[in-house]
């Protein structure tokens, strides 16, 4: 057994022991602590609520309909917080007028977004769309920004006495030196679309998602299957953090020799 396959087995051992004392932990409290079950149940009526909803086939609709809206969503904003990203970087007057203007709607929380959307595109798929891409974008075109203003001036003083211009220089240069920390961009994007997504999916109550179970289960005050939603949105945005942006992460360090 190689010392990678060793080191993996070793850290997934640890992450199951460590769960299952936070499980024994949350059921000890539960019932010792006199901590009233209808507003902190067990874990095994959490268990039990999540079973009720993957048998009945809402949990996996919801999910479904989740990353399909993100994956929509996603894509968009990827690509415009890309392009409004190199422009801050590479234009001085794209970044003197637009420049602070990103900055400051970057900040602004995503959830402030979903009434303008319910205006502007109306109460329907489009509003969702429209939160998690206004939600994503600045956060992506600020750290696109960063990461190409973050390269070396060697590497593209380089590049320029080869003879790499334009096209060829964006493509060739600019953007393997800005990939690292791109990467980490998208991965930021990531999570700020995730949020986005589950903040309009629990307000909207004419369409299901995974973030509205919450809502589904605070109206029949099932505390239980609010829990269980809470640890599928958790679970799959971590799956996808850890699955895809960790996979492509670890390809680019070993490629660039920044990780054996």
């Amino acid at each position: 057994m190689s010392s990678a396959i060793r080191m993996f087995a070793k850290k997934l051992a640890v992450q199951i022991v460590f769960a299952g004392v936070l499980l024994l932990a949350w059921e000890a409290i539960v019932k010792v602590g006199g901590v009233p079950p209808y507003l902190v149940p067990p874990p095994t009526s959490v268990f039990a609520a999540f079973v009720d909803m993957a048998t009945s086939g809402i949990l996996w609709q919801s999910v479904g309909l989740s990353l399909y809206r993100m994956a929509i969503g996603y894509g968009v904003s990827l690509v415009l917080g890309t392009v409004l990203g190199i422009l801050l970087a590479r234009s001085w007057f794209v970044k003197t007028t637009a420049g602070s203007v990103v900055l400051a709607l970057q900040s602004l929380p995503s959830i402030c977004w979903l009434p303008f959307a319910l205006l502007w595109v109306g109460i329907d798929e489009r509003a969702i769309l429209a939160v998690v891409v206004l939600g994503a974008t600045f956060a992506i075109a600020v750290a696109t920004e960063n990461a190409i203003r973050n390269v070396p001036p060697i590497y593209l003083k380089v590049g320029q006495v080869l003879g790499a211009k334009g096209f060829v220089f964006a493509r060739d240069i600019l953007f393997f030196a800005a990939l690292p920390e791109w990467l980490g961009g998208m991965k930021l994007g990531w999570s700020f679309a995730w949020r986005s997504l589950m903040a309009a999916e629990l307000i909207r109550k004419d369409s299901l998602g995974m973030g509205r179970l919450l809502e589904i289960g605070r109206s029949f005050n099932d505390v239980p299957m609010m829990l269980a939603a809470i640890l599928v949105i958790i679970v799959v945005g971590v799956t996808v953090d850890w699955g895809v942006f960790g996979t492509i992460e670890t390809k680019v360090r070993r490629l660039y020799g920044l990780q054996k």
